[in-house]
């Protein structure tokens, strides 16, 4: 497989505190992946290290095989990030202030190039407006539209939906999700997990700088057995053995939870029906993203607002 970010010990201290803990990650090409951990777990320091922006204390990281420490110069081509909250000019318009930063960047935004860039966002009808007239939701696709300013791989996006309304949330989803799919690869920092299940397809969780679990979604999700809802939940019971089948909790009366695969629906449905305990639904029990952060952090004090 193909990364297109990687870290090994990757470690950041600063004076006798460790921000960062011997992080090792793999992003890979043309991945959503998600960064997540409450606030202070070292998500912010580990971007701006991944940037260049920060000297690990030790440790590697490569973005796109460019190592951030030693070739720092080759990163700009490389990445587009918005890191907390974009700062703007908000007197100027949007389409101004893009071209303000391509300026301060030392290049000049033909004017085509920031419509397409407005219009890649979301903005093509609002680039004249000034920026004071804007939405959270509205600058933080300006930021957006500002990380793609020359077109890098690989996007950096700290907290992006953090403070904005649904309809602006689910904005910047979608934008997130259509920037996948021109081939880019999205590098998310959250804490809010429930958010974050809806566009991830990879994650790394995150408690006090050290790495607690990290892969696919789907396959850190993947089915945790079997809920049915049955007539007779005894005999359910009874018939499929505990503790192989048991109250399926937070289900409502009726349900019970077979740890089986999916392949063994078939023949635990034979097993009931055949003893005349009626089936009304079947369902594959999924864990959540906030079941896994929990299960990988137990031993850990404080918890992930949602």
């Amino acid at each position: 497989m193909d990364y297109a970010i990687r870290t090994e010990g990757l470690t950041k201290t600063y004076g006798p505190r460790a921000a960062v803990k011997d992080l090792s990650l793999e992003v890979p090409v043309g991945s959503v992946f998600g960064f997540l951990g409450p606030n202070g777990a070292g998500k912010t320091t580990t971007i701006r290290m991944l940037l260049g922006l920060v000297r690990p204390t030790s440790g590697t990281a490569t973005v796109m095989g460019v190592d951030v420490s030693r070739q720092r110069s080759k990163l700009s081509s490389l990445v587009g990030a918005i890191v907390e909250v974009p700062a703007f000019y908000m007197h100027l318009s949007g389409a101004e202030n893009l071209r303000a930063m391509a300026l301060s960047a030392g290049r000049e935004l033909p004017r085509a190039e920031s419509d397409r860039l407005l219009e890649q966002v979301g903005l093509s009808h609002d680039g004249k407006r000034a920026v004071k007239q804007y939405s959270l939701g509205m600058k933080q696709r300006l930021g957006l539209a500002v990380a793609l300013m020359g077109d890098p791989p690989v996007l950096f996006l700290d907290e992006p939906t953090n403070g904005l309304d649904p309809d602006g949330a689910r904005e910047i989803r979608e934008l997130i999700v259509s920037l996948r799919q021109a081939g880019r690869t999205l590098f998310v920092s959250s804490h809010l997990l429930q958010e974050v299940e809806r566009f991830c397809t990879d994650v790394a969780i995150v408690q006090n700088g050290e790495l607690r679990i990290q892969g696919p979604v789907e396959t850190l999700l993947a089915s945790r057995g079997i809920e049915l809802r049955v007539s007779s939940m005894d005999r359910a019971r009874a018939i499929l053995n505990l503790p192989a089948a048991q109250e399926a909790q937070g289900a409502g009366p009726g349900w019970v939870l077979t740890e089986g695969a999916d392949s063994a629906v078939p023949a635990t449905l034979r097993k009931l029906l055949q003893a005349d305990v009626d089936v009304f639904e079947v369902r594959p029990k999924r864990s959540s993203l906030e079941q896994l952060f929990f299960e990988a952090t137990a031993a850990a004090q404080g918890g992930l607002r949602q």
